[in-house]
């Protein structure tokens, strides 16, 4: 990532349940290096609430490689940022944190000087699926795919 910001073209598909399929559409993101973590600004859109923003700062990782980073999105996570806690290893960065008690909420970012991919999933607690409605499509505890974004340099 030699430039100061580097901005990338593609793809960021989204679903809010595990049930439902992945709606892709157009999306951008600029990524920046930033004292040895980096930066991902990123748009996408929602299928019915339309065009949101969303960003990533990632600190430099440690010496066991850990990092913290901190997240937000115009849909998704806000007014707040959400801290989350994770591994670097090479490009990739894997980040978790929790919410509303037990749910949670990853994100896998790959960041190289021609491309950066995001996958965001929400991580679902057996509680909940006592809570689920009897007429409630099937749910399993457990992680799913929520976001999956794929961009590259733009020409």
């Amino acid at each position: 990532m030699d430039d100061l910001a580097t901005p990338l073209s593609g793809t960021c598909a989204f679903r809010l349940m595990p049930s439902d399929t992945l709606a892709d559409a157009p999306s951008t993101a600029a990524v920046a290096p930033l004292g040895g973590g980096a930066s991902l600004a990123y748009t996408w859109t929602h299928p019915l609430d339309g065009e949101q923003r969303g960003g990533l700062v990632v600190g430099a990782p440690d010496e066991q490689g850990r990092v913290e980073a901190a997240w937000f999105d115009t849909w998704h996570q806000q007014p707040g940022l959400m801290i989350l806690l994770g591994r670097e290893e090479e490009d990739r960065v894997e980040l978790a944190a929790t919410y509303a008690e037990e749910w949670g909420w990853t994100i896998a970012l790959d960041l190289t000087d021609d491309h950066a991919a995001m996958t965001m999933c929400n991580v679902v607690p057996a509680s909940a699926l006592e809570q689920l409605p009897p007429d409630a499509p099937p749910v399993e505890a457990g992680l799913y795919d929520v976001m999956v974004a794929r961009w590259e340099r733009k020409a």
